[in-house]
């Protein structure tokens, strides 16, 4: 009986320590002003440990991405420790008498330091006022809540997940209608400039401007969004010669869903087609694939088309034990002056096992096999195995 009531304490005091809060928050404190509003302060985030073997040689360590795998194939093994994706973030809100959250500020970071160290990295931070978010947060054009239940850090390779320094405008036309429109970071692009030219230089000129349309209710919705990105550069042919500015537009159009088909099971979509707009999908961002030099035009840019589809299966097989399954496939579009060491198409599919015995406590496996293809017709593929374990709070 003693040993009995000694696990059911144990019990308890651990699902409590585990569920302060039921939407993963830590509330450090509250206050009222004068006015009646209320003031919350709070903290949330999580630390991961991850242990990843990978079976092939690829540039990308911290999370699988098909494009990066090594061209010619290389087979050898590695290993790596990691508590990179680990992220806190501290929160302030302000909510009037009538539940309103009329303003909001928050910062968060991770530990994905600058050369490969485990060191603060800036992740998001911004101001939410009203129908308003000034800062970096997630792009307009991309969905974080189609990410699935991964330890990935990048996730399927055809996905658009980045975050972009913006002002956003959000609002509500209907119970189950929304529409937000921003303008994003003018320095985005991420394009390649000819190695012998006279110091072209890229050139922030233009913010890229984003909408996009939320059809559905908090589980089930569908999304579709556009995207105009002006690029521009500095060129000029001999030294005697001023420089110019050149601009060129990039753009894509994206469309995400999600399907829950009961409590347990829930199918997940995205795809995304456009032309220079490659820097918002997760395995391409900042790879120089927006626009290259065509050298049968004075090496004057040329953007790149881009075709992205993923497909997710969300599964539950009690209340602690969940699976997901995904398959991604990306294509550049084919043209004549494409650098033969880009990739031409890649393609991943990923696996998991997750347990989760407490709300905010996971752990698992996960498989990742990806290919690639350069311009050059080479291929390569690779496999990991990733084990992880997440604590929330």
């Amino acid at each position: 009986m003693k040993k009995t009531t000694k696990r059911l304490t144990a019990s308890l005091s651990i699902i409590l320590i585990f569920n302060i809060k039921t939407h993963a928050q830590i509330t450090l404190t509250k206050s009222k002003a004068e006015d009646q509003n209320e003031w919350e302060l709070y903290l949330k985030g999580f630390v991961q440990t991850d242990y990843t073997v990978d079976f092939q040689d690829m540039k990308s360590i911290e999370g699988f991405a098909a494009q990066s795998i090594t061209v010619p194939q290389r087979n050898i093994a590695s290993s790596n420790f990691s508590v990179k994706q680990s992220q806190i973030g501290l929160g302030i809100k302000q909510r009037n008498p009538k539940g309103d959250d009329n303003f909001s500020a928050y910062v968060e970071i991770d530990l994905y330091g600058p050369n490969g160290t485990t060191a603060p990295r800036f992740r998001q931070g911004y101001i939410k006022w009203k129908k308003w978010i000034a800062g970096q947060t997630w792009s307009n054009f991309s969905d974080p809540d189609i990410f699935p239940n991964i330890f990935d850090f990048i996730g399927p390779d055809g996905l658009l997940f980045n975050r972009r320094m913006q002002v956003r405008y959000s609002t509500k036309i209907s119970p189950k209608e929304n529409l937000s429109f921003s303008l994003e970071d003018p320095n985005t692009p991420s394009i390649s400039l000819p190695i012998d030219s006279l110091n072209w230089k890229k050139r922030a000129v233009i913010p890229t401007f984003t909408a996009m349309y939320r059809y559905g209710d908090e589980k089930d919705y569908v999304k579709m969004g556009a995207l105009i990105s002006p690029i521009s550069y500095d060129i000029k042919y001999s030294l005697d010669d001023a420089y110019q500015t050149k601009t060129m537009i990039g753009w894509g159009a994206i469309i995400s869903a999600r399907r829950y088909i009961n409590d347990l099971n829930s199918f997940r979509f995205q795809t995304s087609y456009g032309s220079g707009y490659a820097t918002n999908n997760s395995d391409l961002n900042g790879e120089k694939y927006d626009a290259v030099p065509n050298p049968a035009n004075r090496n004057l840019l040329e953007t790149l088309p881009l075709f992205n589809v993923v497909g997710m299966y969300e599964h539950w097989w009690n209340p602690e034990w969940s699976s997901v399954a995904y398959v991604s496939y990306s294509k550049v579009g084919n043209k004549d002056f494409v650098p033969k060491d880009l990739a031409k198409n890649f393609q991943n599919i990923g696996l998991n096992l997750v347990f989760q015995p407490l709300k905010k406590l996971r752990m698992g496996v996960e498989g990742n096999y990806g290919r690639v293809r350069n311009f050059q017709d080479q291929k390569a593929e690779a496999w990991r195995i990733q084990s992880s374990i997440a604590l929330s709070f």
